[in-house]
């Protein structure tokens, strides 16, 4: 016979920390609710330390990062309009007022005056609004926004233990993992050098990152922001070469392999060897350092990720559009804009730019359009722009014609996975047809350049050709090389790249004190009387990022022109505030049952106690109540004791219930955490 009792969860600091989702889905744990509701305040100074405070990349991040934060939001699922909080446009907003770059944009709106100490320590409370104005605790700014072990005044606080070592840290790459390492090793007075191979910073933000889709001297900002905290870096100096690695292994205390994969994959079908197949890493390099890149008019690009959407892109503007090229487009634009918004398999916003030219572009892959790994937005400006996306096909054979490609075989496909989920294409038989084309462009994976580690061979690679790490120390199997990154873990997010930095230096930071830090974790709550929520805070409607218009976007110019500070506001407002919760005093409560009742949303139940099941702290909590041993607690008991339930995924913390209720048994009141770091006594 089946239970029919109600599963139900004893929250503890983890479950709390986990139901603020979009900051438990962010690799280094932003307080995106705490941004995003200083943005809403207009307190954009505050707003931007929040961003800020665990992320020395969030003017990049405010731009092109994958924003998981957004996948998890609560919003996107309680409605009536389905979406998630805008939560990287609001941080781009909050950057252009207070990062580095702000002095480049000349911008039209007024500057937004920084709030001295005394005002943040009477005004930074808690972003819970209540006619119009935050609510204020009085406990300082502990309360505004949650820090983790990698903020910044827990890094200097840190650097100011006594007796601590000084040490010499390379780094080899620019790229996001290697700055954030030398960033955070910076702060704790450690003296870094960076040794990149290329001419400039970056790495594949640089390199890999298609220059229309981020503002570069904004990121040159960034990034000088890094170096100017006394960061040495030596460019055009690649590894293997002049300097190896054995030799920063004896010059220096440690050394962190930040190099990235810069090498694309190949494909091993009949006429890959042929003049016109190119990977898309090495298109989106030379095309981003200026060289000149011959493609021809018409181009296949193989691959349905965001590196495929980039590469088409790319491609795009390396050709000009003709008036019959101009009808075509229009018409694929609306037949291709009603198939994107039926795809609800999207991840997250990744921006890119149209142009004033086009090349004939197709991109072929082996999902469907429900398995595109691509970002949805990422799938509808490459659609809007006229990009044709053919689903379920694979590559067979390139056709050439004196050593030059001239066309592509490609096949049907079944199906991509197998029974058991696992990546496993299937092709329909005798479905082969070709497809004309000057170039291909493969756009399937990447790989390391290992050359650069000299045969080490105390330093193990992995079976996927990766460099073996500790993951939580991001140490190699060579305990003086530590490495973080897509080299350690494979192409993955800017956002954990900054995480692997974070992790990396205090890992090496362990390495030079010889000594071991130890996490802690500290839970404050806050009683918020009177918390309301802002007016129509669910039928708010997330609004599009304002772009350039289609007849205005040319090879150079970066599509997305971001919100005002104005629409950015109206945007926090969505924010359900995951942080703040209704908290039930059982010895107060008269069940009249008024919270169950007067809920919009169906979160509250009031059941017999034999009705729920759950682990052994909830056993121990009933126990408690009861004040006797569970197993010698009999059917009437059980059923003669009542508890309350709630479905907090479906919680939009309107807090009527705790108006509602006459006797004051629920309060609404505002969780935040503080992570600590210290070293283990020896």
């Amino acid at each position: 016979m089946s239970d029919s009792r109600y599963k139900v969860i004893t929250p503890d600091v983890d479950f709390y920390r986990q139901m603020v989702k979009c900051q438990h889905a962010c690799p280094v744990h932003t307080d995106a609710r705490g941004y995003v509701l200083a943005m809403a305040r207009r307190d954009i100074a505050l707003g931007f330390e929040i961003a800020h405070d665990p992320n020395p990349l969030s003017t990049i991040c405010g731009r092109i990062c994958g924003a998981p934060c957004e996948t998890a939001c609560r919003r996107g699922v309680i409605g009536p309009e389905f979406e998630p909080v805008a939560i990287r446009p609001i941080k781009r907003v909050l950057t252009e007022r207070y990062g580095p770059e702000r002095p480049l944009l000349n911008l039209d709106d007024p500057p937004y005056p920084k709030p001295s100490s005394a005002e943040l320590l009477a005004e930074e409370a808690v972003f819970s609004p209540l006619d119009g104005k935050p609510e204020l605790p009085g406990e300082g700014s502990f309360y505004a926004y949650s820090r983790l072990r990698w903020s910044l005044d827990v890094l200097k606080d840190l650097a100011a233990t006594p007796g601590r070592k000084h040490g010499r840290v390379a780094v080899i790459g620019a790229g996001p993992a290697g700055l954030t390492v030398a960033h955070d090793l910076a702060l704790l007075k450690h003296q870094v050098e960076i040794f990149e191979a290329g001419p400039t910073t970056g790495g594949m933000v640089r390199y890999g990152v298609p220059i229309y889709r981020i503002d570069q001297p904004s990121m040159d900002a960034e990034i000088q922001s890094i170096l100017d905290l006394g960061v040495k870096i030596h460019f055009n100096t690649p590894i293997g070469q002049q300097i190896t690695l054995a030799d920063l292994r004896q010059e220096f205390d440690a050394v962190f392999l930040g190099m990235g994969l810069m090498k694309g994959r190949m494909l091993d079908i009949p006429g890959a060897d042929l003049d016109g197949v190119v990977s898309a890493v090495d298109l989106l390099l030379n095309y981003n350092l200026g060289y000149k890149v011959e493609l021809g008019k018409r181009v296949i690009v193989v691959g349905g990720g965001d590196v495929a959407m980039d590469a088409a892109r790319t491609a795009l503007r390396l050709g000009q559009i003709t008036s019959d090229q101009a009808a075509d487009l229009q018409q694929t634009t609306a037949r291709s804009e009603e198939e994107s918004e039926s795809m609800k398999t999207a991840l997250d916003v990744a921006r890119t730019a149209l142009r004033l030219g086009v090349a004939d572009v197709q991109i072929i892959s082996l999902e469907s359009w429900e398995e595109l790994p691509a970002s949805r937005f990422e799938l509808e400006e490459a659609l809007e722009e006229g990009i044709q996306i053919n689903p379920r096909l694979g590559p067979n054979r390139i056709l050439g014609e004196n050593g030059k490609v001239s066309g592509l075989e490609v096949i049907e496909v079944e199906a991509v996975f197998d029974e058991t989920g696992r990546f496993n294409p299937r092709f329909r038989l005798e479905s082969e047809r070709n497809l004309e084309c000057d170039t291909v462009i493969l756009a399937i994976g990447q790989r390391a350049d290992l050359d650069l580690l000299g045969g080490a061979d105390d330093i193990v690679i992995t079976p996927r050709g990766l460099v073996q790490i500790d993951p939580d120390t991001l140490q190699t199997t060579a305990l003086d090389v530590f490495a973080g990154g897509d080299v350690a873990f494979g192409p993955r997010l800017i956002i954990s790249a900054v995480r692997d930095g974070h992790l990396a230096a205090l890992g090496i930071e362990q390495r030079i004190q010889q000594r071991k830090l130890t996490n802690g974790v500290i839970a404050e709550w806050t009683d918020l009387t009177g918390h309301s929520m802002f007016a129509d805070w669910t039928r708010i409607e997330r609004a599009k990022v304002p772009g350039l218009p289609i007849e205005r976007r040319t090879g150079i110019s970066v599509i997305e022109q971001g919100y005002s500070p104005d629409a950015a506001a109206e945007q926090g407002k969505r924010c359900l505030e995951c942080s703040v919760n209704t908290v039930f005093d059982g010895t107060k409560c008269i069940l009249c049952n008024g919270c169950v009742d007067v809920c919009p949303w169906d979160c509250l139940k009031i059941v017999r106690l034999d009705q729920i099941q759950g682990d052994e702290r909830l056993d121990q909590i009933v126990e408690k109540h009861i004040r006797q041993p569970l197993a010698a607690a009999g059917e009437q008991t059980l059923s003669s004791v009542a508890a309350m339930i709630k479905d907090d995924e479906a919680c939009t913390r309107c807090a009527l219930c705790a108006k509602r209720c006459p006797t004051g048994a629920i309060t609404m009141e505002a969780f935040r955490f503080q992570e600590t770091l210290a070293y283990e006594r020896e």
